[in-house]
């Protein structure tokens, strides 16, 4: 795949997605599907061989924190797209995949800006949809407004309060992931913090 640009929401958020991204279906066969990885926003993705540095070039200078608001949960045909959250386009968000369309090419920036919770082989494509069903039945899918979606990512979905619901968050760090073979074997090479 690349070398990838991750706008990454900060640990405490991290660890509440992944009450939401440890969910399996039963019926799964292929080991690919359900791989662990880290929450992110995929800003851009290059090919293996560009420099790290042209990549930090790319962030701008002084790249503020960016906040990311959820507007709904959805099932994709493709396996980097399975399950995921699309994510509002924001003024903030939007310019800075601008500004890295800019200096990566167009076709660097993926065309809908998304979180993505489940990777899932396309021998497994029906599992999308089962694991979706099950984050509704399971109360983890809080819709607040039609344009507005929440995650409940307590331990217990019955027992949670106000505080367990996320409908987004503050991408305090873009990472650099070398994202070349199966997910499991993704490393990151870099980390950069974003000045409030």
């Amino acid at each position: 795949m690349g070398l990838s640009l991750w706008l990454v929401p900060p640990r405490d958020v991290a660890t509440k997605l992944r009450t939401i991204m440890k969910t399996k279906t039963s019926t799964s066969k292929s080991p690919s599907s359900f791989p662990h990885f880290e929450p992110h926003v995929t800003l851009a993705t290059v090919p293996s061989s560009t420099p790290l540095d042209d990549l930090r070039a790319a962030i701008p200078l002084g790249q503020p924190v960016v906040p990311v608001t959820f507007r709904s949960v959805d099932v994709g045909s493709k396996y980097f797209m399975s399950v995921y959250v699309t994510v509002h386009h924001t003024g903030e968000l939007n310019t800075l995949r601008d500004n890295l369309k800019t200096s990566l090419g167009e076709q660097a920036v993926p065309p809908l800006a998304h979180v993505s919770l489940f990777y899932i082989d396309d021998s497994d494509a029906e599992e999308r949809t089962k694991v979706e069903e099950q984050l509704e039945r399971d109360g983890r899918i809080v819709r607040i407004a039609d344009d507005r979606t929440a995650l409940n990512c307590a331990e217990d979905p019955a027992e949670s309060s106000k505080d367990d619901l996320l409908d987004g968050f503050d991408g305090g760090e873009i990472w650099i992931a070398l994202c070349d073979g199966p997910v499991p074997t993704w490393t990151v090479k870099d980390r950069i913090k974003l000045p409030l």
